[in-house]
């Protein structure tokens, strides 16, 4: 049957796709949902803090009150970074055969929703700009210079309140398509009497703007690269950086340096032609040190270019020479 198939189909097995729809209810026992949400809520307050000092830093009058808001500042940016890991491990545990919330149900609905909400942000970005990379969380896009980004309002008690334009475009569209409207909260245990609201826990959240963006080319037609990405911000800064030799382990300390070094000449000239004479300069240094096998440079220094770290199982004798 297999050699029939692979004759006259080319194949053995049919991949079929097909959606389905399912409930979760947590009505009785909300255990799961309200710890996601607590979590959640403390992230958020640790993300407040940290504009809180951030305008504190800005304020300081001396260099020791720039020191503690410096302080403060990587303090809670860490410790909504561990909150942010901690929720991403959630969902993962949730589709962990024997664990205690095993629910391949809602992993499904979890990834397929996600799926869809990024999708239709993309659907609305192309409207106004250029999307340049989806992921499962988030959108990374081009707006126009002039597209209205953020306002203040000032508000009857003093306050101010800061609204980001295309963020709250992005709530509003899956508010309308993704609300829960038959939300249930248990009010009374006695009598097993609910409250039935709507409810909307999913938000963006802006990042940026940012000044610059680079996304290497595929080396393959009509194939895209996925996460593998390094951003800059107004300052020059490389503040993000995905999927490069740069980040990982095990990896070769030439790749790393070169990348260190060529990522800064991003920024450089006024011209594209000025930016790729930048980077030649860097490239044309290390293509010498490859051609000519390193002559030139101290043997300790070069044990240390074609060397990488690893982490290693079993004892150094084991391995031999």
């Amino acid at each position: 049957m297999k050699l029939f198939c692979r004759a006259n189909y080319k194949q053995v097995h049919t991949s079929l796709v097909e959606t389905k729809t399912d409930t979760v209810c947590m009505r009785e026992n909300p255990f799961y949902v309200d710890t996601v949400r607590d979590f959640r809520d403390r992230r958020y307050e640790f993300k407040r803090l940290v504009k809180v000092w951030i305008g504190k830093l800005k304020e300081a009058k001396d260099s020791t009150e720039e020191e503690v808001a410096k302080n403060r500042i990587n303090l809670y940016e860490s410790l909504q970074l561990a909150h942010k890991i901690i929720l991403n491990s959630f969902y993962g545990y949730v589709m962990r055969r024997g664990a205690r919330w095993y629910s391949m149900e809602m992993a499904a609905m979890v990834t397929h929703t996600g799926g869809q909400i990024i999708m239709d942000s993309r659907a609305l970005f192309d409207q106004i700009g250029m999307p340049l990379e989806l992921d499962t969380d988030g959108i990374w896009t081009l707006i126009p210079k002039g597209f209205p980004e953020n306002y203040s309002f000032n508000l009857k008690n003093g306050k101010k309140l800061q609204l980001s334009f295309p963020c709250t475009m992005c709530n509003l569209l899956i508010y309308d398509k993704y609300a829960n409207k038959q939300y249930q909260t248990l009010t009374d245990k006695a009598n097993l009497t609910y409250e039935t609201r709507l409810e909307m826990s999913v938000f963006f959240e802006i990042d940026g703007p940012y000044k610059c963006m680079m996304i290497p080319a595929s080396k393959e037609e009509n194939k895209m690269l996925k996460k593998r990405y390094a951003v800059f911000n107004h300052a020059g800064k490389m503040t993000e950086v995905k999927g490069f030799e740069l980040k990982r382990r095990g990896e070769l300390q030439i790749i790393k340096i070169f990348q260190a070094e060529v990522f800064d000449k991003f920024l450089e000239g006024k011209s594209l032609q000025e930016l790729y004479d930048a980077c030649g300069e860097v490239a044309d240094r290390w293509y010498e040190i490859l051609d000519t096998k390193g002559e030139y440079v101290d043997t300790s220094e070069l044990i240390e270019y074609i060397g990488e770290s690893r982490v290693i199982s079993k004892k150094l004798s084991e391995y031999g020479s």
